[in-house]
């Protein structure tokens, strides 16, 4: 018998936009941990409980020990004041969210590598530990923050025993969120049919989850806004830029690119198109 779920309807950008909702409405204060949100994630996609000590139970453990460490990790940092305005975990927990989604989009049109229960509970585990305990503030060198998470969250992939191909993609598409590199990836998946088997497919699907609330027009200004207020103790000059029109315009052209059948399925393009026509004109009002 197939224990797995087929979804009867496919997800949509309200349903997306309701779950982001629901997560502001409960931060900071009423803030359930992010450990709850990445079992939530987990269970909405559908799949069978993962025999004990199975790949996707390991992956699995894997991304709850981290979503623990960011948790205590932020809790104590905002107690005393210094958790990052837009690397916290709000942001991971929109990550989670947005992936969830666009696994389940990915589930609804049949593409290749979606059915796949492992590879779903790795990209949640990618989402959970891709700004492992992020400092704040922006790169002063290539994938600097990447790296350094790829390097810090070997511990954990050691305690939950994950297989070398999984520590491998896990590493691989932490690296892929370095802003320099996304448009390399859309690029190569582009000449391929898209099957989430392969790395470079799934490193997409991670790029367009971390960026996908930053793009949506419900959630975007208070996450810019946020944004800036962690540069601007370090890059004052570039955190007042990111709040400019012509620096959104730049983010939606050349960073917020989505290539996914799922992000088609939603209509994420459409939502950037309408965003980048206002604000085009805009500019020329005032020109």
């Amino acid at each position: 018998m197939d224990d797995r779920f087929s979804l009867p309807l496919a997800p949509t950008l309200v349903q997306l936009n309701a779950g982001l909702r629901n997560l502001r409405q409960v931060w900071p204060d009423r803030w359930p941990g992010l450990p709850l949100v990445f079992d939530r994630s987990w269970q909405q996609l559908g799949f069978a409980s993962p025999r004990k000590g199975s790949r996707v139970d390991r992956l699995l453990s894997f991304g709850r020990a981290v979503s623990e460490q960011v948790e205590a990790d932020g809790a104590l940092r905002h107690a005393h004041g210094n958790e990052p305005t837009y690397h916290n975990r709000l942001h991971i927990s929109d990550t989670l969210v947005c992936m969830t989604f666009l696994l389940k989009a990915s589930r609804h049109l049949a593409v290749p590598g979606a059915e796949d229960a492992g590879r779903a509970a790795l990209a949640l585990a990618i989402m959970a530990g891709h700004d492992y305990l992020h400092p704040g503030g922006m790169n002063t060198k290539p994938a600097e923050f990447e790296a350094r998470a790829v390097s810090d969250l070997q511990p954990l992939m050691i305690q939950a025993d994950l297989g070398p191909r999984d520590r491998e993609d896990l590493e691989l598409c932490i690296l892929a969120t370095e802003p320099s590199r996304v448009k390399a990836f859309h690029q190569e998946v582009s000449q391929r049919p898209f099957d989430l088997k392969l790395t470079g497919c799934l490193a997409v699907l991670v790029q367009e989850a971390d960026i996908l609330a930053s793009t949506l027009p419900q959630t975007q200004e208070n996450l810019t806004q946020a944004l800036s207020m962690e540069w601007a103790p370090t890059q004052p000059e570039a955190a007042c830029k990111l709040l400019l029109p012509q620096n959104r315009l730049l983010f939606l052209e050349h960073a917020a690119l989505f290539s996914s059948p799922a992000s088609l399925l939603l209509g994420l393009d459409k939502v950037k198109i309408k965003q980048m026509r206002a604000i085009k004109s805009q500019l020329a009002m005032t020109t």
